[in-house]
């Protein structure tokens, strides 16, 4: 089974790798559709009269008089721009390089949880998950046996404080980006365009809302756990709830990680999007690695 397990997370692994470098060489290709900057790249084009200084950054109607069929071009390259000057995102990438960056940024890290999903499931090595969620029902188990109610209710309104904390900043900065993409969206011409952002604040609230959900729960049932401590002293419930607690706070934190993904994408195109997809997918390896040298092993075997 284990060498069956050691084949199967190679091959992930190598398969992962292949997209990242195939999808790489293609972020490459695209790298050489742009012209150098003209002499005079710091002038302001002769057919625009105001500037946008930041791809978030409202322009008037009024600001924009094209004169030319060359002032829909950007003045630092030759990517083509909208009507405020502002050079789209992913002008200079062709419609298939386009969708195969976002694709291989799917495809990395659906793939990645799949394969973390699998080893959970269908091997003995414990991820960091299934080791936290191991030491909190050790806890409970230990709060019980020595009737700590005190030390456990103070441990319980710390962790409910951090994640009331945690969900109260994910919905803070979802509103403050979909202000900011709906005053975009009110003023976009470009039909494709107000329908590509629609879609990727679709993906930010989905993520984003989804994370506040899983804290809230992991808040609901600690609050549970804090009534039943003293009552229910004969039977394992309270170690149940504690364990799905830390479920909770483990898809809080991973949803909100999530949402820089299509953030990335909003703000960078799909260049950004497959760049950060790269990033997140080395991050989860590092903090989702079974734990080392923290005394879990003789923790666990002493409530065998």
């Amino acid at each position: 089974l284990q060498a069956k397990q050691h084949q199967f997370n190679c091959i992930c692994v190598s398969l992962m790798h292949s997209v990242m470098k195939t999808s790489g060489f293609l972020l490459l290709l695209s790298a050489g559709f742009t012209l150098p900057a003209p002499t005079n790249a710091f002038a302001p084009s002769p057919g625009i009269k105001q500037q946008c200084k930041s791809p978030f950054t409202q322009c008037p109607k009024s600001s924009v008089e094209p004169t030319s069929k060359s002032s829909n071009l950007n003045f630092f390259t030759s990517q083509p721009t909208d009507k405020c000057g502002r050079p789209r995102l992913n002008a200079s990438l062709s419609p298939t390089v386009n969708t195969a960056l976002i694709s291989s940024s799917i495809a990395i890290l659906s793939g990645y949880h799949i394969s973390l999903q699998w080893k959970e499931s269908n091997s003995g090595t414990k991820t960091w998950r299934q080791y936290q969620a191991d030491t909190r029902e050790d806890w409970s188990r230990h709060v019980r046996e020595t009737e700590g109610w005190l030390y456990a209710i103070q441990t319980l309104r710390n962790a409910i404080t951090a994640q009331t904390f945690l969900a109260s900043t994910v919905l803070s900065l979802l509103t403050l980006i979909t202000g900011r993409i709906w005053d975009i969206l009110r003023n976009e011409t470009d039909v494709w365009q107000a329908r590509l952002l629609t879609v990727q604040l679709a993906n930010i609230s989905i993520f984003m809302l989804l994370s506040a959900y899983q804290f809230l729960q992991g808040v609901r049932l600690m609050t549970h756990a804090g009534f039943m401590f003293p009552v229910k002293t004969c039977n394992t419930t309270v170690d149940n709830i504690m364990r799905k607690t830390q479920n909770c706070q483990w898809l809080g934190l991973r949803m909100m990680y999530l949402s820089l993904a299509p953030i990335s994408w909003v703000v960078g195109g799909s260049r950004s999007f497959f760049v950060v997809a790269c990033l997140l997918f080395q991050f989860f390896r590092s903090i989702d690695k079974q734990p080392e040298g923290l005394g879990y092993e003789e923790f666990q075997a002493s409530y065998i």
